[in-house]
């Protein structure tokens, strides 16, 4: 049985990532990451930029290695390496696709994605909020470290902030330093 061995790209804009719906072939109307088969003498990475530039005109920037997908479909294997990107230049055309959609965590489950690609799927639901989480945490340290972690200082932050989560975050350390000025400490010991 014949081996396609293809890269595909998880383009990632502020926290949406852009699914494409395939324009042709067995798997027509069909969701995917853009991607393609990797041609002799081509790295994985040179084969991913080659594709999308021809499937959706436009230059990414490989930010790192997402995952490896093996499916074995009816009447071929297919050996899937998977790259999280951002758009370096250019607006995405259809040129190969008949439609895309920039999907947020909660909307990949919207469309009808061709089977290999639901794994991929699945480590996008496990690492998005994971991302988002630590961006938010490094934020807040930055704004808290700004404020020198005074007291009053930290108060004002918390009242301006209107993310739910990072304004827990602010709570917790302003109830940790107001637990710490509580603690009496014995100067004997």
């Amino acid at each position: 049985m014949k081996t396609l061995n293809v890269v595909a790209a998880i383009i990632h804009k502020d926290d949406k990532i852009l699914a494409t719906r395939r324009g042709y072939g067995e798997f027509i109307n069909q969701w995917e990451f853009p991607g393609g088969k990797i041609e002799e003498n081509e790295t994985k990475e040179e084969a991913l930029k080659r594709e999308i530039k021809e499937e959706l005109n436009i230059d990414i920037e490989i930010t790192n290695f997402a995952l490896d997908i093996e499916y074995q479909y009816p009447t071929f294997y297919l050996k899937m390496s998977c790259y999280d990107c951002t758009i370096k230049s250019g607006t995405p055309q259809l040129i190969e696709h008949n439609d895309a959609r920039w999907l947020s965590k909660d909307e990949l489950d919207d469309v009808n994605w061709i089977p290999a690609d639901v794994d991929a799927v699945s480590y996008l639901k496990e690492t998005l909020n994971e991302e988002v989480i630590i961006e938010k945490m490094k934020k807040v340290d930055e704004e808290m470290q700004k404020c020198g972690y005074d007291l009053e200082k930290l108060k004002e932050l918390y009242e301006k902030t209107e993310d739910k989560f990072e304004r827990q975050l602010i709570y917790a350390e302003i109830r940790s330093i107001e637990i710490l000025d509580t603690i009496v400490i014995d100067k004997n010991d």
